[in-house]
């Protein structure tokens, strides 16, 4: 039996952020960080000191509708958390967890989990091919990959040296996005994304912005969206939280998204995971503050789920299976608190118009 909850966030009219009047907002200078109508974009914005030199970038505001979240199923897992999950195209589950090092392939079947293999090693990400086969990154240069086939854990093509690669993304074209850090950790150092083809070879670094400027501090999770998009997850530091940086194919910063006012008045935004939905928008889960803010594909809000009003609490990995359908991977909570969850879950879950 399914559960169902629409939830509606609804948005106050967004003004131009020099004129302040209800003129239609077209484009955003990330480096005023003010939204601008057309008008002030090509009548005031130019008498900015320094303004031939800021970036402006074409702006699409987001309209929320009512939307639908059902629980199809839910499983019980063995692990303290779920910090990765991926779906493989037999239906089984790729999930993983740090701490304990556990890497596992797990099998659906009624409303448990079939181990059908495991493996010791710590995930810091990971992402299934169109040939099936798993690829994660270990804390090192070189991505390892196993087998569909064979199961075999063997070293992959896909190497970032001199960086430890942190994330892993397979777009629709098979090409390989990677996260790496040089220091392994969020930083001012070197953090970089890099884009590669089946063979090994790098086609793009994104580093720096068009000033120059580092983009990320540590490119934590990858997902891009059918237009070429590629949404970063950036964790600033473990006490300030994080954002999503969205990145054109080209490389120009389209968005950063650093959470919502309201969502994240009391909690600042700690995005644990994105994954892109079907409709080619983009699921971010916010453990702390039990949520799920969706975002279109240039990274503004729509809407958002309050999970735990569903039970599902402190949700943490996201992936889709190619029947649409979202599987959530959960974490415990920290120790004392009062919805600490005894044995995280994962929950399959329909998510209707978005």
């Amino acid at each position: 039996m399914a559960f169902s909850q629409s939830v509606m966030r609804s948005q106050a009219p967004v003004k131009c952020g020099i004129c302040e009047t209800d003129r239609p907002i077209q484009w955003e200078c990330i480096d005023c960080s003010k939204l601008l109508c057309d008008h002030c974009k090509e009548k005031v914005h130019p008498e900015f000191q320094k303004a031939k030199d800021h970036q402006v970038i074409t702006k699409v505001t987001g309209q929320s509708t009512v939307a639908e979240l059902s629980i199809n199923k839910q499983y019980q897992t063995q692990l303290p958390e779920v910090g990765h999950i991926s779906y493989n195209d037999d239906d089984s589950l790729w999930i993983s967890n740090g701490t304990d090092k556990v890497l596992q392939r797990v099998k659906p079947e009624g409303t448990k989990l079939k181990i059908l293999s495991s493996y010791h090693t710590r995930v810091f990400g990971m992402a299934v091919t169109q040939s099936n086969n798993l690829l994660m990154s270990t804390g090192k240069s070189r991505l390892k990959q196993i087998s569909n086939n064979t199961g075999t854990l063997t070293d992959s093509v896909y190497n970032v040296t001199p960086f430890f690669a942190t994330a892993v993304h397979v777009n629709s074209e098979n090409k390989v996005l990677v996260g790496g850090s040089i220091t392994g950790h969020p930083s001012e150092g070197r953090n970089v994304v890099t884009l590669m083809n089946q063979n090994g070879d790098h086609e793009r670094v994104y580093e720096h912005d068009q000033h120059k400027q580092p983009i990320f501090t540590y490119p934590g999770r990858i997902t891009s969206s059918s237009n070429g998009n590629i949404h970063v997850l950036d964790l600033i530091s473990i006490y300030t939280g994080g954002r999503i940086v969205v990145l054109g194919h080209g490389g120009d910063i389209i968005n950063i998204y650093t959470g919502d006012t309201e969502i994240n008045k009391v909690r600042p935004f700690f995005p644990g995971d994105l994954a892109t939905t079907p409709s080619d928008n983009v699921i971010v889960a916010d453990g702390i503050t039990h949520t799920l803010h969706i975002l279109n594909n240039a990274g503004l809000l729509m809407t958002y789920y309050k999970t735990k009003d569903r039970n599902i609490q402190f949700p943490l990995s996201l992936t889709f299976s190619t029947k649409g359908h979202l599987y959530i991977g959960c974490a415990k909570g920290a120790e004392g608190s009062t919805c600490r969850s005894k044995e995280p879950k994962i929950f399959e879950v329909t998510i209707l118009g978005y």
